[in-house]
């Protein structure tokens, strides 16, 4: 149980965070990296070092003073120069990986917290366990891997909570997407971790027109990978507004805040609206969602997994019945999650 007493560290102008690569990722350690930043004294910064398409969600973080953008992979030339000039007393690296921790080795930062494993020790100065998840269900959300290197300067008392992110809310209207014609229904059909994540094109669209019909305007969003998906759902519904593809990360935060309701797969889409408040329905295969639900927010978590689930296999590996983790999951039990969401029944009634 490693612990350093915040008041007896040298801080010197502040702590550094290399977080992790991707979006979901990242999401998931927003509780932490708010707990680490209330321990840096006053006058000191709190800096993050990450991957430069993640710059948005960080600016976005109101406890993060300075951000330091990856160019590469690694961090080498320039960006190793500008983590000598922060003069950081404090790394804390997060992802579990070797390249991480020597992101911010031999730039002049005396105390370098991570987990041990995979020949990184050396590189840190202080260490928790290396980070095992075993086969089956995880006993504990995955934000907690993040949690236990912050519980290092202190105990954690409110574990999935953080200031929200700011949002420009005009961004959202600017791609036509106006709060006075909704109720909106967002869905998301992609997941970039691959087709065992992503529930069938089919039912998306199934749960877009009975929204359509009942309640209000839909809108599609994700990657240019999501414009095929997308167009199935407008030959059916063609007023369905179109920004698959043509949102970068600071639109579609504002896309998900103005969403009434959000239809998402286990995905960075569905961690994004957790940590911008949204209610919604994730459909979830052959992940875990006890390990890797939202952490904010009010969502309905639907998983009917076979005797194989999670496998956390990134495409379904029985030919003979493929996906049936995702195909148990039907329509209308996203429409009545929906509408528990939408009109919650009322307490007071017989």
């Amino acid at each position: 149980h490693l612990h350093l007493d915040p008041a007896g560290v040298t801080w010197r102008d502040g702590l550094l965070l290399r977080t992790t690569n991707w979006l979901g990722d990242a999401l998931m350690t927003l509780p932490a990296t708010w707990c680490l930043s209330r321990h840096v004294p006053e006058g000191a910064s709190t800096m993050v070092l990450c991957p430069e398409n993640l710059v948005p969600l960080w600016r976005a973080a109101p406890w993060i003073d300075t951000i330091v953008p990856l160019a590469g992979k690694r961090c080498r030339g320039p960006c190793r120069t500008r983590l000598r000039t922060l003069h950081a007393g404090v790394a804390v690296v997060m992802p579990n990986s070797f390249g991480s921790a020597l992101d911010v080795f031999g730039v002049g930062i005396p105390l370098r917290l991570g987990r041990g494993g995979r020949g990184r020790s050396p590189l840190l100065t202080h260490r928790l366990p290396s980070w095992h998840r075993g086969p089956g269900m995880a006993p504990h959300h995955q934000l907690s891997h993040y949690l236990d290197l912050a519980a290092v300067f202190g105990p954690v008392t409110s574990a999935r909570t953080c200031p929200p992110l700011r949002v420009e809310e005009g961004h959202a209207s600017a791609l036509g997407m106006r709060a006075d014609d909704g109720p909106w229904l967002v869905v998301a059909p992609g997941a970039a971790y691959g087709p065992a994540k992503q529930w069938p094109l089919e039912n998306f669209l199934a749960v877009s027109r009975w929204w359509h019909r009942t309640r209000g305007p839909v809108a599609i969003v994700g990657t240019k990978k999501e414009q095929f998906a997308q167009d199935v759902i407008r030959r059916d519904i063609p007023e369905a507004l179109p920004l698959a593809g043509k949102t970068n990360l600071e639109q579609l935060m504002a896309v998900l805040r103005q969403a009434t309701v959000l239809v998402t797969n286990d995905s960075g889409a569905m961690h994004l609206g957790g940590a911008l408040g949204c209610r919604g329905v994730a459909i979830f295969g052959s992940t875990d969602p006890v390990a890797t639900g939202p952490i904010g927010g009010q969502w309905i978590l639907l998983h009917d997994p076979p005797a194989c689930a999670p496998c956390f296999q990134r495409s379904c590996p029985h030919p003979d019945k493929p996906y049936q983790c995702l195909q148990n999951v039907e329509p209308d039990r996203v429409v009545d999650a929906l509408n528990a969401l939408v009109e919650p029944p009322n307490p007071q009634a017989d």
